[in-house]
């Protein structure tokens, strides 16, 4: 009866652990900037909004960079920055952890 708990009890354990949400993601893709913010772009033009772009101000437009990134549904360093009237598709919103 002992060993039937404890088999289960590591069951259900590693199914727990294994559903644990990741945040961190490490992507490698190309820094694109117009006069709406700063992107990373990864596979087939998939772009997305860097919030905290000042992280990569030392890289060039254009270059090929690898960052641990978050994604988020708040981007406070905007609010209220008058941004260009151009449209720029993008898949969503990253907060940039790190640059490798």
């Amino acid at each position: 009866m002992k060993v039937s708990h404890i088999l289960s009890l590591g069951i259900f354990s590693t199914l727990l652990f294994s559903c644990a949400t990741v945040h961190d993601r490490l992507n490698t893709g190309t820094i694109v900037r117009d006069c709406t913010g700063t992107y990373l772009r990864v596979a087939e033009n998939e772009d997305y909004l860097v919030c905290n772009a000042e992280i990569l101000e030392s890289k060039r437009d254009g270059e090929k960079v690898s960052l641990v990134y978050d994604n988020t549904d708040k981007c406070p360093e905007r609010d209220g920055k008058i941004m260009c009237m151009m449209y720029h598709e993008n898949k969503g919103m990253i907060r940039v952890k790190s640059v490798k």
